[in-house]
């Protein structure tokens, strides 16, 4: 089915693409009266007569550019919080490729800053050709919580029970911070980024050679929020929930002159009630045997952080910036298995495991970046330091309920990890001509990780360590990397070619006895290609090309596994390869009136792709092993949509069905499998009178499977009511999620000998009440200026 729908609308959107004219870029600078003001997330808005052309913002040092002007008489408008709005008018003949219309200075207003009428509004998820961009600052559902909950809420993305990302079903996605990479993006370090510090985030399905190579899903961009604001500025965010979830939050940023302070800080203290349960059956020489076992979570976190950052302008051309980020967690969890086996063994176990974790993240930044005469000529360097570190204590108390013979033991575990991450990379960009451009880059990363893990057993007051549990690898990875990128614009066509190449060293030891378990060394090239076709005025047609790579990471090597559960473990695989994927995606972007549409069609194929595999050993216990198998292909139609009937009402949709064929062996275990899934998402935004705004989530997901697990559908809404108040200054927000408590995930298992079904209930719904105040002294000073003049 999907393939022919991909056929179908690959034909037609070739013959869409037969139509030439040419088309115009436009571009400049915006700044306040002092010209070392740059105006940064400035509103610059192209107008035809009455009818809205094109709407760009700024980027951070003011500049903006606006791609694909058709000839004609315009005028631009610059809008911008505290300063009087400026026109001028444009003249596109055709004879020009590129207009700059220069610095533009926009006159500070203190005369009607209680009176800001807002003329448009952006939507919470903006489409574009490259990427889609989720705007946080609109998404009522998450305030309050984390960077977990943010990238929950938005449409393409998911976030399983276990904190795993995923992009349109993929799990193999680069999580970015600000555009680099970060220990904060770890599991445990999105849970602990609060929801109020991101700005927006970035879904980019098929990189350019800028970015790093990895994930074959593509690149998800999480953007910061960074102080604009003149004089002293801030905000705090009270929060509080049931199940019990506190949080004070608040950002203070001081902006004078040449330097910019901005901080970030917060506590919380937040409780998790899960529940999983299992049901197996198993066969050992013709008997069955059946288990019922479940798991209830009970699990509290507390976390603080702070952010301290500064910005200095040397000089117009050149600035530095220094930043300090540091989050401390601690988690007391207690997990509670009752095991109840019944056939030819009739017996009920329970276990009750109490753990603590400690953990401590670290992060140094550094950036510099210089401009030039040459309008978008410049040169940055960024270097980041990350160090963490985290302990795990896991107290197991086992014993057998019936029969009631007095078995019983305990078991003392624990696990210790660091890491040490260096990155230093340069970047240089400069036109060629007035149409065409041309960038390069290097970079390198080097991390160590270190991981131990014991385990004793009571035997008679007497700890004695647990044969095959107690381990510890030592990590080390090594990677260079460059690229060269080219673009050019000839009438309607525009086109950027690039290649990246990274060298990597990979070495893992073992602590106990020093021997080198792994050691890889290889090099790649990475090609991208992104072609532009105008196929309208208001019609654009995208087709990009990349190859990408997926490399095994410490937890997926580890050979050994970590005792939790006494019926099942995890283990990594020592002997696990690179994946690499070729994926090619043809797009179009289509605006009309109050709709804006964007199918995209796509294409990949991997190989070595991971998956795991489940068997049973000796002792009946269940063992996952990732693997690789020899490769995947994907066909996927993804359509988002956006449309708004009213000022009022505004409506998002995300539909991506997807179908994938697997191939590969595990010894005599054939694993080829074929199969179709879908998902559907729908954003829903609506004002009321008195400042109140209702916004819902309802997401979809369809049944998928692969050789061994079938996983049920499921579904679930969310839904946020939130007023302003105090002039915009403040909103009051109440939300909650998975408010019919429908987002279990149901998987059942088969292998030669065993059938698993297994219900996860990572949370039930979630309620959530939060107060947020903003304030700008600077913009009070001027009011009260205003007032006595």
């Amino acid at each position: 089915m999907i393939k022919s729908i991909f056929i179908h609308a690959l034909v037609f959107l070739c013959i869409s693409s037969l139509s030439a004219q040419s088309l115009t870029q436009v571009s400049g600078t915006l700044t306040g009266e002092d010209p070392n003001e740059k105006l940064a997330y400035a509103s610059v808005i192209v107008r035809q007569d009455a009818l809205v052309v094109e709407t760009v913002i700024t980027n951070d040092k003011g500049e903006f550019k606006i791609e694909g002007i058709k000839t004609g008489k315009y005028t631009v408008e610059f809008q911008f919080l505290s300063f009087e709005n400026a026109t001028v008018a444009l003249d596109v003949d055709g004879s020009k490729s590129n207009i700059n219309l220069g610095t533009t200075k926009l006159k500070s207003n203190v005369t009607s800053l209680n009176e800001v009428v807002v003329t448009s509004e952006t939507s919470q998820l903006a489409l574009k050709l490259d990427k889609k961009v989720f705007d946080v600052g609109k998404d009522l559902i998450s305030k309050g919580g984390s960077a977990t909950q943010v990238l929950d809420n938005v449409p393409s993305v998911r976030v399983d029970p276990s904190g795993s990302v995923s992009l349109r079903g993929n799990s193999n996605v680069l999580i970015l911070i600000n555009g680099r990479k970060s220990g904060l993006t770890s599991i445990q370090g999105l849970e602990q980024i609060p929801a109020e510090t991101i700005k927006s985030i970035e879904l980019i399905t098929n990189p350019s050679s800028r970015y790093d190579a990895s994930g074959s899903a593509g690149i998800i961009n999480i953007v910061l929020k960074k102080n604009t604001k003149q004089d002293l500025s801030g905000s705090m965010t009270l929060s509080t929930g049931i199940p019990a979830d506190h949080r004070i939050l608040g950002s203070i940023n001081y902006k004078k002159g040449k330097f910019n302070l901005f901080s970030n800080f917060g506590v919380r203290y937040s409780d998790y009630v899960g529940l999983n349960t299992r049901d197996q059956v198993t066969t050992t020489n013709g008997n069955p045997l059946f288990l019922t076992q479940r798991e209830d979570q009970d699990r509290h976190d507390d976390g603080g952080l702070v952010y301290l950052g500064l910005d200095y302008a040397i000089d117009d051309n050149n600035s530095i910036t220094t930043a300090f980020y540091r989050n401390q967690t601690k988690d007391k969890d207690t997990n509670t298995f009752n095991y109840e086996f019944s056939g030819a063994d009739n017996r009920h176990i329970r276990t009750i495991a109490d753990s603590e974790e400690k953990r401590s993240y670290n992060q140094l930044e550094f950036n510099y970046t210089k401009t030039f005469k040459k309008p978008g000529q410049k040169f940055t360097i960024d270097g980041q330091y990350d160090f963490w570190d985290s302990t795990k204590y896991f107290n197991i108390q086992r014993r057998t309920i019936t029969p009631n013979n007095g078995d019983q033991s305990i078991i003392n575990t624990k696990s210790n990890r660091g890491n040490d991450d260096v990155v230093i990379q340069a970047d240089f960009v400069t036109p060629l001509s007035k149409t065409s451009n041309f960038e390069t880059g290097v970079k390198v990363e080097h991390r160590i990780v270190s991981t131990d893990f014991a385990a004793n057993e009571d035997v008679n007051g007497v700890l004695q360590p647990i044969p095959g549990f107690n381990n510890g690898l030592d990590y080390r990875e090594q990677i260079f990397g460059g690229y060269v990128q080219y673009g050019d614009k000839i009438n309607k066509f525009s086109y950027q070619l690039g290649l990246r190449t990274e060298y990597t060293t990979i070495q893992i030891k073992d602590q106990n006895t020093r021997n080198v378990l792994r050691d890889s060394t290889y090099t790649r090239l990475f090609p991208s290609v992104n072609l532009n076709y105008a196929l309208t005025e208001k019609t654009t047609a995208q087709l990009n090309y990349s190859q990408r790579i997926n490399r095994p990471n410490l937890f997926q090597l580890n050979p050994f596994p970590e005792l939790q559960d006494f019926n099942s473990r995890i283990f990594g695989n020592i002997n696990l390869l690179p994946s690499l994927t070729d994926g090619i995606e043809l797009g179009i972007l289509s605006k009309v009136k109050g709709l804006v549409l964007n199918p995209s069609l796509y294409y990949s194929r991997t190989k070595n792709n991971f998956q795991y595999f489940t068997s049973q050993n000796d002792q009946d216990v269940f063992e996952a092993v990732l693997v690789n198998l020899d490769e995947e292909t994907r066909f996927g139609l993804e359509i988002s949509a956006q449309y708004a009937p009213t000022k009022w009402l505004s409506l998002n949709a995300v539909i991506n069905a997807y179908s994938f064929d697997q191939k590969g062996n595990v010894g005599t275990t054939n694993l080829d499998y074929s199969n179709e899934t879908w998902t559907a998402t729908l954003l829903g935004q609506a004002k009321f009178p008195k400042n109140f705004t209702l916004q819902t989530k309802f997401e979809y997901q369809a049944a998928e499977s692969d050789a061994q697990t079938h996983t049920k559908s499921f579904y679930y809404l969310n839904m946020a009511l939130g007023k302003s108040l105090f002039k915009n200054n403040g909103s009051l927000t109440l939300g909650v999620s998975n408010i019919f408590n429908t987002r279990k995930t149901r998987e059942t298992t088969t292998g030669n000998d065993f059938v698993v079904n297994q219900m996860t209930n990572f949370n039930a719904a979630r309620w959530n009440l939060n107060f947020n105040y903003r304030f700008n002294k600077g913009k009070n000073r001027k009011e009260h200026q205003s007032n006595r003049e």
